[in-house]
C-alpha cells in the first residue's frame, strides 16, 4: 500500500504542487493535501519506516527532507514535521489536519515572520590546549610524569587527562557565558544545541523577527572584533523553526490503549477525570511506600503510571482539553485518533 510522507504544515487551503523533488527522486511530486485553511506538504513515501536505517541511507533521506522543507519555506510560513513522519493515506493526513487544527493555526500565527538562525562558535583547539599546558597544575603533573616509564605513571596520566578536560570545559563555559547574553538579546527565543566536538564553543538556535536578524548580524560583527580572530563565528539560515516547533505524530495502538484501560479497571468510555481518579485509587494500593519489601512494587507502579499517561494523552487527542467530555475506547475510535505533539528539539543534521 502506498503511504504518504509528511514534510510540513502551511497556512493555506489550496491544492499546490511545489517545484522540488521529494524524498525518492525527481519524479516524486511534492504537493499539498488541504483541510479548511491548512494544508500538509506531502509526497509518496518510499519507505514505511525510517527508524533504524543505516546511517548513510538515513542521511540521504534527511537531506532530501530538509531540502523540501526549506524550498516550501521560501513561499509559505510553515510548521516542520519530524523527519520520518508517515501516514497510511490521504484520509489519515486530513484527520491530522482536522484534529490538530487549533494547535497548528495558533502556532503558525505565533511564528509569523519569524525564522530560525543558527550560530556556531569555534575556537582554535590547538591554541587552547597550548594555553592549558602552561597552567601551573598541568605543568606540575607533567613534571611528575617526565622521565618515568608509562607503567609507573598510569595514575598521574589519568589525572593529567582529567585536569586538561576540566580546564577545557572551564574555559568553554566562561566563553559561552560571555557569548550567550549577546546572542540571546535580539532573539524571541533560544535553544542551546549539543556540541558536536571539542572544536565548538557554542551551538545555538535563535528565533528571530526581521529586526532581530539585522541586530544579530551587528552582534556577530561586534563579537568578531571583540575576540580579534580568537573565535570563528558562523551563522546558518534562515531555516524553518525546527528547534522551536516541530510537529510529532504518532498513530494510536488499540492493543496498548486497551491494555492500559484494563490496567486501570476502566470501562469502554471515561472522562479524563475518571482516568485520574482510577490511577490515584490504584496508586494508593500499589505504591512502593505501601508495599515495603516487595521487589516488584516499583515495576508495577511504573507500569500503572505509564498506563495513566497513555490514556490521558489519548483522551486529550480524542476529545481535546475538556475534562468533562467522554472519551471512547473502542477499536475504531482509537485507531482513528492520532497523538499530536509540538516539540522543542535540536535541529536535524
Amino acid at each position: 500500500m502506498t503511504q504518504t510522507y509528511l514534510y510540513a504544515i502551511i497556512p493555506t487551503g489550496a491544492q499546490l504542487v511545489f517545484a522540488v523533488a521529494g524524498l525518492d527522486n525527481d519524479q516524486d511530486e511534492v504537493y499539498t493535501i488541504p483541510h479548511q485553511d491548512l494544508a500538509a506538504v506531502v509526497s509518496v513515501s518510499p519507505l514505511a519506516e525510517y527508524r533504524g536505517l543505516p546511517r548513510d541511507q538515513a542521511a540521504r533521506y534527511l537531506v532530501a527532507h530538509q531540502r523540501v522543507v526549506e524550498a516550501v519555506m521560501r513561499e509559505y510560513p510553515l510548521l516542520p514535521l519530524k523527519f520520518g513522519t508517515v501516514l497510511p493515506d490521504k484520509a489519515g493526513v486530513r484527520r491530522l489536519l482536522a484534529q490538530g487544527e487549533a494547535l497548528f493555526s495558533a502556532t503558525l500565527a505565533r511564528l509569523t515572520d519569524l525564522v530560525q538562525m543558527e550560530v556556531v562558535v569555534f575556537w582554535d583547539l590547538s591554541d587552547v590546549f597550548q594555553q592549558i599546558g602552561q597552567e601551573e597544575r598541568i605543568v606540575q603533573l607533567k613534571t611528575q610524569i617526565a622521565g618515568r616509564p608509562p607503567e609507573a605513571t598510569v595514575a598521574e596520566r589519568i589525572a593529567l587527562g582529567q585536569q586538561v578536560q576540566a580546564a577545557l570545559e572551564q574555559r568553554r563555559t566562561a566563553l559561552r557565558d560571555r557569548l550567550l547574553p549577546s546572542l540571546q538579546e535580539p532573539a524571541r527565543d533560544l535553544v542551546v544545541n549539543p556540541l558536536m566536538d571539542d572544536s565548538m564553543v557554542a551551538n545555538v538556535a535563535l528565533l528571530l523577527d526581521p529586526a532581530g536578524r539585522a541586530a544579530l548580524d551587528q552582534r556577530l560583527e561586534l563579537l568578531d572584533q571583540t575576540f580579534a580572530g580568537r573565535l570563528t563565528l558562523r551563522r546558518v539560515g534562515p531555516l524553518p523553526p525546527y528547534s522551536f516547533a516541530t510537529v510529532e505524530v504518532q498513530a494510536t495502538s488499540f492493543a496498548a490503549v486497551d491494555a492500559a484501560r484494563r490496567q486501570l479497571n476502566l470501562g469502554q468510555a471515561a472522562v479524563p477525570g475518571e482516568i485520574k481518579r482510577a490511577y490515584h485509587q490504584l496508586a494508593g494500593q500499589l505504591h512502593p511506600d505501601h508495599n515495603p519489601g516487595d521487589p516488584a512494587a516499583e515495576t508495577r507502579m511504573a507500569a500503572l503510571t505509564g498506563a495513566c499517561e497513555l490514556l490521558l494523552a489519548y483522551a486529550t487527542a480524542e476529545v481535546g482539553e475538556s475534562s468533562g467530555t467522554v472519551c471512547q475506547f473502542d477499536r475504531h475510535t482509537v485507531e482513528q485518533t492520532l497523538l499530536i505533539g509540538l516539540r522543542r528539539q535540536a535541529a536535524p543534521r
